[in-house]
């Protein structure tokens, strides 16, 4: 790709994500990926040179777009850096997506349904949901492909205060509350309404959030 370099890691010759990340930013690049953020030394770099012009982008093992922030914060990032340096944060899960060939109606248990309304206050009583029967198709399954469920987290004013102060929970509660911040089970919920996957990948997904 024109104007795009790229290095690899070799961490037998001393080609750490560290070390290349530092002779990246002494060629002044507008704008730095570094493929993942491994220890706290790689972040550290990362986030200042966010914080020097540059705009990065990278990832990180985290369960959910409000846990990446804290995760940054156990890896030592100061938080008030992190605020001055962390704009949006977009995180990714796959659920299985029911085969079209074998897919018919499902009835959905009654604890599933209380379930569901716990989390997501919503009467889920009267939608209709699907499932896959199992087919050749599908090898048996009721599964065909997957599906990304995400989370986007802007941070706004009252998110990246709670970072300053390196208030872990002030921070979710803060990014709970963020206009048009949709976790992980509503976007799979969504997904259920409409028959691209079932309930009980809905609450595989969920789990993880109660």
């Amino acid at each position: 790709m024109p104007r795009v370099n790229q290095s690899q890691v070799n961490e037998k010759v001393g080609l750490t994500f560290a070390s290349v990340l530092r002779s990246a930013l002494r060629q002044d690049p507008d704008i730095i990926l570094v493929g993942e953020m491994r220890d706290s030394e790689t972040a550290e770099i990362a986030i200042r040179a966010s914080i020097t012009g540059h705009l990065v982008f990278s990832t990180l093992h985290t369960n959910g777009a409000i846990e990446t922030a804290t995760r940054l914060l156990d890896m030592g990032v100061e938080g008030y850096v992190l605020a001055s340096a962390l704009r949006v944060i977009i995180a990714q899960r796959l659920v299985r997506r029911i085969c079209e060939y074998c897919s018919e109606p499902a009835v959905c248990e009654p604890g599933q349904l209380i379930w569901l309304k716990k989390i997501h206050d919503k009467d889920y009583s009267q939608l209709s949901f699907r499932f896959g029967r199992g087919c050749q198709q599908c090898n048996q399954t009721g599964y065909k492909g997957r599906i990304g469920v995400y989370e986007l987290l802007e941070l706004l004013p009252e998110t990246l205060d709670a970072l300053r102060r390196n208030d872990s929970n002030g921070f979710t509660q803060a990014a709970l509350q963020t206009p048009g911040f949709v976790r992980f089970s509503k976007c799979a919920s969504d997904y259920a309404e409409q028959g691209l996957t079932t309930i009980e990948e809905v609450l595989r997904i969920t789990g993880a959030e109660a």
